[in-house]
Order: C-alpha cells, then structure tokens, then sequence
C-alpha cells in the first residue's frame, strides 16, 4: 500500500486512538466511534505489568508484553509533547504479594516465572517491607520485587490521546459503524443509522469486546472475542500511602492496588463471564474492599470515589489479535484483555507497519488474527 492512503478506525478506546494517532504521521485517518474513550480502557488500572500478568503457557503474550513495555517511555513522551498532556508514567515498580502460605506459593510460581524470561523479581523481607511500602500489612506471607514495571495514569493517557488526535487533525465520528466489503476487499465503511457511506482503503477494526458487530470480519475472528466483565473502585487518600503497584493474592484471590500521583487508589478487579455490561454489584463491592484491605489496611480511611464497570475483550488464547485477516484491507486490533494499556504502542506500531509493509516487530507478528482463520 502507497503512503497517503485513507484509514477508517473502528473503535475510540485507547488501542484505536493510538493506532488513529500514529498512523495520521503518514495517512489519511478517520477514527469511529459513539464514545470515544468511555469503554474498557476509561476503567482500567493502567498497570503496563507484564511480569505481574505472567502466566505458564502464554509465552507470546509475555513477549508481547516485554516488547510493549519497553516502548512505553518514548511512547508517553511523545503522546505528552503532542498533547500537553502527561499521562504519569510512574516507574516504581511493582510489589507482588501473597497473603497466606497457599497465596505466597502462588506468588513464588509467578516470581519463577518471570525469573527464568531474565526479569528481576526479589525477595523481599519483611524489615525491607517495612522501609518499601509501609502502608501493606506485616501479615502477609510472601513480598516480591518486580522493578521494572510500570503504569500509567490511563485517564490522563485518554485526554492525551484524543487531544494528539485532535492537534493532528483526525476526525473523530461519533457513529457507529461496519466495513463495506467488495468482492473481497474493503471499500469503506458504513454508518449503522443512516447507512451512508465513508471511503477508505484500509479499515482497522478495533472495536474491543464489541469487535463481534463488525460483520465484515471473518466468522472465525468474530466469534474468537467474547466480553468478559471487570468491575474496579477507586479511592481517595494520601499521596504517599503507596509508592508502587501492589498486586496480591488473598486467599486465591487475586487484587491489585494502583496509587496515582494525585492520591487516587485504584482497586480491581473481577473477572466475570456472561455477565451484563456496566453493572456494578454490592458482591464485588465488598469483595474488593476485603481482599484490598487486606493487604493494605489503611485503604478503609480513604475516601470511596467510584465503581465502575465494563466489558474487556477476551480471546480463546488470551493473545491479542493484531494484523490483517483474509479480507484484503481489513485489519483487526482488538482481544487485549486486561492489557490493552500496556500493549497500545506495540499495537500502533504493528498496524502501521502492516499499512505501510515494513517489517512487523517480531513479538507483535504472533498475535496476528489469521491464527484463527480456517485454512482455505
């Protein structure tokens, strides 16, 4: 494909913002979508935490992770000079912690892990804890140092990306819509209401968990992305309760704490199948609460700011799909999951590197969805 070409985006959240922005330094973009910047990535935690996501079996996803991480510092400085806006890359590290004695060999799974893919992960005793965060409970069994993660305030990174898009002049069509496909190939796409139709030679769709209603992809994709509900709290207290991210298990239970430079606690998250959209429950709620407090007590002098909920779009193998499919010009960039926030700037730059033919960054090209389509 020539340089110049026109680019329609389906999906506004922080996976087609970055795609819309990065590729309009070269093409012709268009970004869609009803609201833009309120779905999964309004909600997240912005935890850019491949270590603490780490799991036996999903080494791609790892790389991926790795890859994207890495690009984060350049990534957030150019969204803040673009924009004005600094997102907070905070570069603290993160804290993972076990509560019992089965929580803490949990943890020692996950420390192993990231250990033997060369990431520091250090023991940490209860004394250094003490010194470290203060603020986690002297109960808990197992502390472990992960510092070489980070994140990112993901509000402030949404204001940034929509204000680059804006000073870079993308269009930003609140509508919702689908890919024209002719005889194989994209032609545009189509308003849902009016059914007018926009011109495009390349479509990427990036329409999170709702990539399903986009009825030109391949079945096989569009069946691969389910929603999976998440609900998150966030609180208000000191600037200084914590210093980094705290990610623990609490009695099997999984829950994080994110603290944002500007006091705000972040605490998530649940993961629900078939469960409705926006519907925040008093279970989750409570359940939150207990396993945060838990680990950090002081959290219950904070004050209750929001909860919140929202679908994430979930994959059969929980690895993205990023690249082109058997449509000729119809590209997908959705099934991030939880790590739509830290894999934004590797996403952004595979799809431009597709749009453009140059070479994809390898740990990107695993991700590509066509793993997913029947052999002709």
């Amino acid at each position: 494909m020539s340089k110049g070409v026109r680019v329609a985006v389906i999906g506004g959240g922080v996976i087609g913002l970055s795609v819309g922005w990065r590729l309009s330094a070269r093409h012709d973009v268009t970004v869609y979508d009803p609201a833009p910047g309120r779905g999964a990535s309004y909600a997240a935690a912005g935890m850019l935490a491949p270590a603490g996501e780490a799991w036996h079996g999903e080494q791609s996803l790892l790389a991926a992770g790795l890859e994207s991480v890495a690009r984060w510092p350049g990534f957030a400085a150019d969204v803040h000079a673009a924009s004005g806006i600094d997102p907070w890359l905070a570069r603290d590290g993160t804290l993972l912690v076990g509560a019992t004695a089965d929580d803490a060999v949990e943890i020692e799974r996950v420390a192993a892990l990231v250990g033997a893919h060369g990431i520091a992960a250090e023991r940490v005793t209860r004394s250094q804890l003490r010194v470290l965060e203060p603020a986690v409970s002297t109960r808990v069994r197992l502390a472990v140092s992960v510092p070489s993660d980070l994140s990112v305030d993901n509000r402030r990174l949404l204001d940034a990306l929509r204000t680059a898009v804006d000073a870079a002049e993308v269009p930003v069509v609140h509508d919702a819509v689908d890919a024209v496909v002719d005889d194989h190939r994209v032609t545009g796409v189509r308003e849902r209401g009016s059914g007018r139709i926009h011109p495009a030679d390349v479509v990427v769709a990036a329409a999170g968990s709702r990539l399903a209603e986009v009825e030109a992809l391949p079945a096989s994709i569009r069946a691969a992305c389910r929603p999976v509900k998440g609900q998150i709290l966030r609180l208000r207290g000191p600037d200084d309760l914590l210093h980094r991210t705290i990610r623990a298990h609490v009695d099997g239970i999984p829950v994080y704490v994110v603290p944002r430079r500007s006091g705000e606690l972040v605490v998530g998250a649940t993961s629900e199948e078939l469960a409705h959209e926006g519907t925040v429950t008093a279970e989750a709620v409570h359940d939150l609460l207990r396993t945060g407090l838990a680990v950090v007590p002081g959290l219950r002098e904070c004050e209750f700011v929001e909860a919140i909920a929202r679908h994430r779009p979930g994959t059969p193998d929980n690895l993205p799909l990023v690249g082109p499919t058997d449509v000729d010009g119809l590209l997908v960039a959705a099934g991030h999951f939880r790590g739509g926030v830290l894999l934004a700037p590797l996403t952004a730059d595979a799809i431009t590197s597709y749009i453009d033919r140059s070479p994809v960054p390898e740990a990107a090209a695993t991700m590509c969805p066509r793993r997913l389509e029947p052999a002709r």
